[in-house]
Formats: structure tokens, sequence, C-alpha cells
């Protein structure tokens, strides 16, 4: 595979305020995506293996680890690290109290990268949920329905967004943006109050490997105190809150790009 480089910007993740449980700590914490098919990689952090046979669709996390800045390098398993150069390499620095996803994903267009999205462990109300959708497929533009009600639409490759919503289980639809009958995915989801469910639709429609995998961020309850009443679901939360994607330098042989984040 192609060797690419990718320079996070510290400065963004450092703006991120130390929430939830572990703000008294000098720990952050990573969730760590494989979403880039065909590819069993080792994952090293700061020159060491972390994660072994780590394959597509798997994530790992989140795992607490202390403040700092991180190296993340994969090597396709059967590499020696010290001679094979890396398929995806890059770097970033980790707050306290942040909770930050690092992903290997396609691009629309097929060509694998590596980003870089922190993640809302803000408080919960009591009685909520927060679901967070991710878009790192090579897909087009879609949308995500709930209850066959719109959440998020027209969300791009690299975007995503979340909402607090009361906590339930929904039925959660995929689907090419503005076409409701193009289906990608298609399942019934459990949301639990006090949690952060982090959706990431990964892999290649086209190729036959699309698929959604999520990540967990419990602990964000709040006294029951302003319990919501009302039955508001998902599909009828306004306004949809957008998280700001983390933005981001891209360095890749032969050109960069920039990605930033949207808040609505």
């Amino acid at each position: 595979m192609k060797k690419m480089r990718l320079a996070f910007l510290a400065a963004v993740l450092a703006i991120v305020p130390a929430m939830g449980a572990m703000a008294q700590s000098n720990e952050g914490e990573v969730i760590v995506v494989h979403g880039v098919p065909d590819l069993l990689v080792d994952v090293y952090v700061n020159g060491d293996l972390t994660l072994e046979d780590f394959a597509y669709g798997d994530v790992a996390g989140p795992l607490a680890l202390p403040e700092g800045s991180y190296d993340l390098q994969l090597f396709a398993a059967d590499a020696d690290p010290d001679v094979d150069a890396p398929a995806l390499e890059g770097s970033t620095d980790l707050p306290a109290g942040a909770v930050a996803t690092i992903a290997a994903y396609l691009q629309e267009g097929g060509a694998p990268t590596l980003g870089v999205f922190v993640e809302n462990n803000s408080a919960t109300d009591a009685g909520n949920a927060r679901v967070t959708a991710r878009h790192l497929a090579d897909f087009g533009a879609v949308d995500i329905l709930a209850n066959d009600g719109p959440v998020f639409e027209g969300v791009t490759n690299g975007a995503g967004g979340d909402a607090d919503v009361p906590a339930d289980t929904y039925n959660i639809k995929i689907t090419a943006a503005g076409d409701a009958a193009t289906v990608a995915f298609d399942a019934d989801v459990p949301l639990a109050e006090g949690t952060n469910t982090i959706a990431y639709a990964i892999g290649s429609v086209a190729d036959g490997n699309f698929q959604v995998t999520t990540a967990l961020i419990d602990g964000l309850h709040t006294s029951p105190e302003g319990v919501p009443t009302g039955t508001a679901g998902l599909a009828t939360t306004s306004p949809i809150l957008w998280i700001a994607l983390a933005a981001l330098a891209v360095i890749a042989l032969g050109g960069s790009a920039a990605v930033a984040r949207n808040r609505r």
C-alpha cells in the first residue's frame, strides 16, 4: 500500500476542555478504528507494539493513556518495522480529559488515510443517551435516519455529528443522500442512558465490504434532576448539533488536503 504521512494540528485537541470522569486526572482516552479492508496490521504507538493482528472492522478502546504526544504507525501484519515502511502513520497530542478517535479509513474514491476526531464526552441529561455518526466509508454523501425520520442529512466522507436523545432502541438507516431507497445499513440500535454510542461507517459499498462498527463511551450520567419529559424521539430532536470535525492537515506523497468540521 502506498505510504502516506499525516500530521495533525495539536492545537485542535489542546483546546478541548477536560470533561467527564477524567476531568481531574492527567489521562485522556483513545479509540482506534480499523476501516481499511483487506489489510491486517500491527499498530505501534511511540514505537511499541500495541495492537497485534488488528483486522478490518476492529475497534479498540476507549484506551486510557497519559496526556502527551503520540506517534501512531500501522504496519502490515507480516512486516518488519525495522526494515519496512508503515502503511499509514501519524501523530497527535492527547490532552487530559479528552476522548479522541484515531481511524484508518477510506476516503471517497478509495484512497486510505488516517483521521483524528474529538468525541463528545460531556455529561448527558438524566434519561438521555447520545449517538454519534461518522462517515468513514468510500461512498458519496449519506442521510442518516432514525425511525424513518432524517437526523443527519448530506453527511460527506470524513464528516459526522452527534445528538442527545431519550434512551431507547431506534431503527437506524444509512441511505444515499436524498435517496431513501438506496439503503446501505438498516438495524435496530439500543442507546443506553448516560452513554455515547459512536457508529463508524467504513469500507466500500461498491466493493461489498461496507459495514458499521461501534464504540461506546459510558459514565456520562448526571443526577436525576431534570429528567426529560415528553415522547420526542431521535428523529424529531431539533436542532441537530453537529460537532466540529477536528481540524487536521493531511500531508501525503504527492499532495496535501485539509479537513474542517462545521457546527450547526
